[in-house]
């Protein structure tokens, strides 16, 4: 892939305006990263990087104060203390994604569809456009200023997460080469271990490889998936790499020794059918990861995006309409989200390697009939806001974390 992608991105489509052009129907490993021998070699199209709306329009905003940030999100979900997004919002379009209705998108979201009709002419939503990239045009020469701000030590004893909200693989930054600017300050300037979380197979690359064992033990790296289904992820993951191609870029970062993660998040209740659940698990190779996060699917208001994404008829689609779409039957979610711990925890107690499993888990609507299957909650990290005592605002989930407590 040239250098510059950007600049080769808009001689493909339309240089005045940002917009790159191509068919729409390319994903990302398909379009962009050529997974033969070498996982992620470039190709030089990137005429070809869109989503499944025809073309992926890109609009600069303004940037954010500072860049790398405290993580309380992240923290309580053991993942990470600080996080670094480059963009606003990404170039993957995962009809499931929280960011497009969290708080700083829903806060800009009339300025930056100004600014959307201002750039390409069109007025543009994260909620609803599947095919708008916003991008911070400042984002390395804030972050050199950020860091030289700092002393030698900052970020000692800490993981940051990168990325948090976004995807800091997102191909056009990889191109351009602003992922790798944007590392190598961390690296250079920082004592924080990275933990790089991304759907982007190109990590798994002879090149990225190289470049994540220049800092041993620095670099922790995850690629999150939940199914190994191709089909449903083109649909539901729009752009980014394939399962299998995720999983193949995990399997070359450990033969390689660089540290990995396991993130199956989020897995939804088709992907457990038969021994599709294990399968997955197995294809991690838990024993390998340092540690593997589990999380079903939790409705951020936009179930029925993520359910258009399966052919109307089939099991998930079914599934989101009898949870969600009448009066809601969060029984049925509750069973699903207790089936998919006790299954994941199972295997993991057997195979020995519980005390990686982190199964995030947002309690309020486990039922009573269910919540015993969490046992002594081994494996478990509750979400949900907790009393002023930290138990669980959810009776039946307290009741088990006063019985370990006893």
């Amino acid at each position: 892939m040239p250098d510059d992608f950007y600049a080769a991105a808009k001689r493909a489509g339309n240089p005045s305006t940002g917009v790159l052009a191509g068919s729409g129907q390319a994903s990302t490993e398909d379009a962009v990263f050529n997974l033969g021998p070498e996982i992620g070699a470039q190709r030089h199209d990137p005429a070809s990087y869109l989503n499944k709306g025809g073309t992926m329009k890109v609009v600069k905003v303004p940037s954010i104060k500072r860049l790398v940030a405290k993580s309380p999100g992240f923290a309580k979900k053991g993942l990470s203390t600080y996080k670094l997004d480059l963009l606003a919002l990404c170039g993957f379009g995962c009809t499931y994604c929280s960011s497009n209705k969290g708080n700083y998108l829903r806060a800009n979201r009339e300025r930056f569809a100004d600014l959307a009709e201002d750039q390409v002419g069109d007025r543009l939503y994260p909620d609803t456009s599947g095919n708008v990239m916003y991008t911070w045009p400042d984002v390395i020469s804030k972050l050199e200023m950020q860091i030289s701000q700092r002393g030698p030590s900052f970020g000692e004893g800490h993981t940051l997460v990168f990325s948090m909200l976004t995807d800091g693989f997102s191909p056009l930054l990889v191109g351009d080469g602003t992922t790798e600017k944007a590392l190598t300050l961390i690296m250079e300037g920082t004592r924080f271990r990275v933990r790089v979380l991304t759907k982007n197979a190109v990590v798994g690359s002879d090149r990225w490889i190289r470049f994540f064992q220049r800092w041993p033990g620095r670099f922790v790296v995850g690629l999150s998936l939940g199914t190994q289904d191709r089909s449903w992820a083109k649909m539901v993951e729009v752009g980014t790499s394939s399962p299998q191609a995720r999983l193949k870029a995990t399997k070359r970062l450990q033969d390689a020794g660089i540290p990995t993660f396991g993130m199956l998040c989020p897995v939804f209740p088709d992907a457990m059918s038969g021994g599709s659940l294990e399968a997955l698990v197995d294809a991690i190779n838990p024993q390998v990861c340092e540690h593997v996060w589990v999380e079903p699917y939790n409705d951020r208001g936009n179930w029925q995006t993520v359910r258009d994404g399966y052919v109307p008829g089939t099991s998930g689609y079914v599934w989101f309409d009898k949870v969600y779409g009448g009066p809601k039957r969060m029984d049925l979610w509750s069973r699903y989200a207790t089936d998919l711990f006790f299954r994941v925890a199972a295997k993991a107690r057997a195979e020995g390697w519980i005390h990686k499993l982190r199964y995030l888990l947002y309690e309020g609507d486990i039922t009573a009939a269910d919540a015993p299957d969490f046992g002594n909650l081994e494996g478990v990290l509750l979400q949900d806001p907790p009393n002023k005592d930290g138990t669980s605002r959810n009776p039946s989930i307290a009741a088990l974390q006063s019985a370990g407590a006893s």
